[in-house]
């Protein structure tokens, strides 16, 4: 199976397949959830069609219900394709707690990759393999060849180049990022800091709707964009950032959730302002001390917009899926997945909020 991404790989084994699975997810899978990652392929072409990444089901998910919900979800994209016969490649990809003991992990998963087969059997589709991946060893399931050991095979990859990495080198492709050290910056605090924050967070609401009552949504918005101009516009006034308190973060948090603070939060994009920008945006993403709550969703969608503008796709999807994670209805989250897939830059975004933020100030001067 030929991977015609960049770079374009010859694919001829499984342990090639796991060594470019890094490139085709632009990062190495070793963050802290586990995944099910699918490639579906043209077999007439020789070519991929289409990749699709879902949640690693956990203990308390049917993995019956959750296969099928992965097949038909592939068999709907493969429909929109409109190819001829198409086949997939399915890796399930181990979290960081599986990590530490893989085989004990791959046997518990088997369930699951058995139910993938026999869904993708009913949906009419072909697997090339089911693995189960971890950072260091591969297993294949329903697989004769005596060579694939029961501790499993060793992954290649930077530490243990096998040809795919090797190619790579050789035409100056990077190796992908370690997915753990993109999500690290935005991993919610824990322990004591994370009660007081949820504290904060929760006197936040409340003070935000005495004022709001007070006076209105524009003053509370006007309010809260003077605090971001001091910490931010032409590189801000130099406060420590996290010297921040709990109460100072959780109004922003607060704040953000409404859409005129958020497009103003975006337009903080200026060399003097982009990194200390994403700083603040992560912060307020650990603060926000859940990775479930909607609070979450604004300050992760403004940390992928600063890393897409400073050229850092792979950790600005990263950030975007975590977003939309937690609340599947943020629009521009949405937004700026499609825009980065597509088209690998948020460029034509960044004329719109250009134009918006030499507008807001104009009038803050005049």
């Amino acid at each position: 199976m030929n991977i015609h991404t960049v770079p374009a790989f010859d694919v001829r084994s499984p342990a090639q397949a796991v060594e470019a699975l890094p490139y085709l997810l632009s990062f190495r899978p070793d963050g802290r959830d586990g995944m099910v990652f699918v490639l579906a392929h043209d077999t007439l072409h020789d070519r991929p069609l289409f990749s699709q990444k879902f949640d690693l089901p956990d203990g308390e998910d049917n993995p019956n219900e959750a296969a099928h919900r992965m097949m038909h979800s592939t068999l709907n994209r493969l429909e929109k394709f409109a190819t001829g016969p198409a086949d997939i490649l399915v890796y399930l990809c181990a979290g960081q707690r599986d990590a530490g003991d893989g085989y004990a992990a791959m046997t518990r998963h088997r369930v699951l990759a058995d139910a993938l087969l026999l869904s993708a059997e009913a949906h009419g589709i072909d697997t090339l393999a089911v693995m189960f991946v971890t950072p260091t060893h591969w297993w294949v399931y329903h697989h004769a060849n005596p060579n694939y050991r029961h501790e499993g095979m060793p992954v290649d990859g930077p530490d243990n180049p096998g040809v795919v990495t090797m190619n790579a080198r050789a035409i100056g492709i990077p190796t992908p990022p370690s997915q753990a050290a993109l999500t690290a910056p935005f991993e919610p605090v824990t322990g004591d800091e994370a009660e007081a924050q949820h504290a904060a967070i929760l006197h936040a609401v409340g003070k935000r709707a005495d004022r709001v009552r007070a006076s209105s949504f524009d003053a509370e918005s006007e309010r809260l964009t003077a605090i971001l101009d001091r910490l931010l516009l032409g590189g801000g006034d130099g406060t420590p950032l996290e010297g921040l308190t709990p109460g100072q973060t959780a109004e922003l948090i607060v704040g953000l959730r409404h859409r005129p603070l958020r497009d103003v939060a975006l337009g903080y994009i200026e060399s003097d302002e982009l990194a200390r920008a994403r700083e603040l945006w992560e912060l307020l993403a650990r603060r926000c001390a859940s990775t479930t709550t909607t609070f979450v969703a604004a300050p992760l969608t403004l940390a992928a917009f600063t890393a897409a503008v400073a050229g850092e796709g792979p950790a600005a999807l990263i950030a975007l899926e975590r977003a939309r994670s937690s609340d599947p209805r943020y629009l521009l989250a949405e937004l700026l997945m499609e825009q980065i897939v597509m088209t690998g830059s948020v460029d034509g975004i960044l004329d719109v909020v250009r134009e918006e933020r030499e507008g807001r100030l104009r009038g803050r001067d005049s």
